[in-house]
């Protein structure tokens, strides 16, 4: 088995935070009890492990795509002239936006938590190959 560690992205008490930080420990797998913030241990059994990358990558590929829909929220005008329209569409650009706790904000901590999960899970990998192929090596004398 492989051992890693998996990045839990959200450190506020948002709830956009949390559910993005419950998404992305339920997708990697977290142990019931991972909390939201910080690292979580996991293992992947070697011959599996490369599918969890490419999962992971199409995760962040997605985040990706999705950030598209943040940036349109952001830039989205009133619906009509009245002032309640438009302080619900000030609302709605905070909520959407990069300060901590909104939309956009959330995607990009969710999008470092994976790619740094993705490169913990390939140096793992390696470090595992390494270690099988010297083991191979000297079995051979």
């Amino acid at each position: 088995m492989l051992m890693f560690d998996a990045l839990v992205p959200v450190k506020t008490a948002g709830s956009v935070g949390k559910s993005i930080g419950a998404a992305v420990g339920a997708a990697a797998g977290a142990a019931a009890g991972a909390g939201a913030g910080g690292v979580a241990k996991f293992s992947v059994d070697p011959d599996q492990a490369q599918k969890m990358i490419d999962g992971l990558k199409e995760s962040l590929r997605k985040l990706l795509e999705l950030r598209k829909d943040g940036a349109k929220l952001q830039a989205a005008g009133a619906p009509g002239p009245d002032p309640y329209s438009g302080f619900a569409t000030l609302a709605m650009r905070k909520t959407a936006g990069t300060e901590p706790g909104g939309y956009l904000w959330a995607n990009e901590q969710a999008q470092k938590a994976l790619e740094q999960t993705i490169k913990n899970i390939e140096k793992a990998l390696a470090d595992y190959r390494a270690t099988d192929e010297a083991a191979q090596t000297a079995m051979k004398g």
